[in-house]
């Protein structure tokens, strides 16, 4: 059975332009988003750009947008601060001329301990008798692929694709989700809610996401 290596997640909030000097350790703290002793490392508050972290998360906010990423563990617990930070935001900015919701997620993943990385990647998403497969015959190719659809209020678009651990030069699959919600034909006095609402979605979607990957990654007996 294929091996899980990494789960990672993300919110991604789109506007005509945010404020990023709005954010600052002092605003944070006052709205109840991170207390100050919450915050790690090195960290930017500045016109241009505001970048941040937790021990868990980082966070940037720039002109086009917000990004919260952070590591999926087991414990569902993990969506709690990354969604409320998220929600927050959007209540305490209700007239950010907000866009879009992305709701991503990666996984990274190990052929099974008893296949060779090339042959358990071509067995995925090489098979086939197309003339383009002919041309990658050769035991040095590697594959992936891409696919969409309308999932509940998102657009879902799927990239699968073969990549290198920079650390160890490890072979892994990546498959790179993303739940993209456009509310900028929304009324703009209902994108609030809208976003808070498709925000809350969260763990649904990480769940449905993950099925994929077991689906994708199942060899056929």
């Amino acid at each position: 059975m294929a091996l899980i290596e990494t789960k990672m997640a993300g919110i991604a909030l789109t506007a005509q332009t945010f404020n990023p000097s709005i954010f600052t350790e002092t605003w944070l703290a006052q709205n109840s988003i991170i207390p100050p002793d919450q915050l790690v490392g090195m960290r930017i508050f500045s016109p241009e750009v505001a970048q941040f972290q937790t021990s868990d998360m980082q966070i940037l906010v720039m002109p086009p947008k917000m990004q919260i990423t952070f590591r999926v563990q087991e414990s569902k617990a993990v969506f709690d601060l990354p969604q409320r930070i998220a929600t927050r935001t959007v209540q305490l900015l209700p007239h950010t001329p907000y866009q879009g919701l992305g709701l991503n997620f990666d996984y990274f993943i190990a052929p099974p301990p008893h296949m060779e990385f090339n042959a358990y990647d071509r067995t995925l998403f090489g098979a086939g008798d197309s003339q383009l497969l002919r041309e990658f015959s050769t035991s040095d190719a590697k594959f992936g692929t891409y696919l969409s659809k309308n999932y509940g209020a998102a657009r879902l678009k799927l990239d699968i694709k073969p990549v290198s651990q920079t650390t160890d030069n490890k072979e892994l699959i990546h498959f790179s989700f993303n739940f993209h919600h456009d509310v900028a034909g929304i009324e703009t006095s209902q994108r609030v809610n809208t976003l808070v609402q498709l925000i809350g979605k969260m763990v649904e979607l990480q769940e449905y996401a993950q099925r994929l990957v077991v689906l994708g990654c199942t060899l056929q007996e």
